[in-house]
């Protein structure tokens, strides 16, 4: 029996066990699909810090005087565009993954309406109302509305209390305490 091992050792025609096989083949599925689930989040934990600092630019610059609200609209629609096609992986993302790509678009949405009001804001203006009342109150709702969203955008960035020292930007410097997106990782 010995005389047997030994030759076949030394010939270098060792077979493995079924049961050993099988456990490789199936080890070596698991290890690959181990590697493609940590790159796939890897992957969109950097594209979500990329979107969401596109965001948090946009809301910035919402807050200007007089933003190109054209440049705005595209910007906006970029960041959604990418914030959707994060979520197309959403079956192989960790679940703070999905939270924070869920509340990012959320914010993403809040943006385009408050896009949408501005662009509104200056065309009911240019309507000649027939009496001067009208058009006093008209602008007096038009500024309360102005006003409102400006609050609403500066809560949005004030509350950034939690990591005001990170270098990486995030939709969570734009978003209330009680709605904060958590990074995915």
């Amino acid at each position: 029996m010995k005389k047997r091992e030994s030759g076949l050792r030394r010939s270098g025609k060792t077979k493995l066990p079924r049961w050993r096989a099988a456990l490789s083949i199936f080890g070596g599925l698991a290890m690959a699909f181990l590697t493609y689930f940590f790159f796939l989040n890897w992957s969109v934990v950097k594209n979500f810090d990329a979107t969401s600092a596109l965001l948090k630019g946009d809301i910035l610059a919402l807050q200007l005087a007089n933003p190109n609200l054209d440049s705005l609209k595209a910007s906006q629609a970029q960041v959604l565009s990418q914030l959707y096609q994060e979520q197309e992986t959403s079956a192989l993302q960790f679940p703070s993954s999905k939270k924070a790509i869920a509340k990012a678009i959320e914010i993403a949405n809040q943006v385009n309406q408050e896009i949408d009001l501005r662009y509104k804001s200056p065309s009911s203006s240019s309507q000649s109302p027939s009496s001067s009342s009208q058009s006093a109150r008209q602008m007096t709702q038009e500024r309360q509305q102005e006003a409102q969203s400006q609050q609403k955008l500066n809560s949005l960035l004030s509350s950034n209390t939690l990591n005001p020292s990170s270098s990486s930007a995030d939709s969570s410097a734009a978003v209330p305490q009680n709605q904060k997106v958590t990074k995915p990782w």
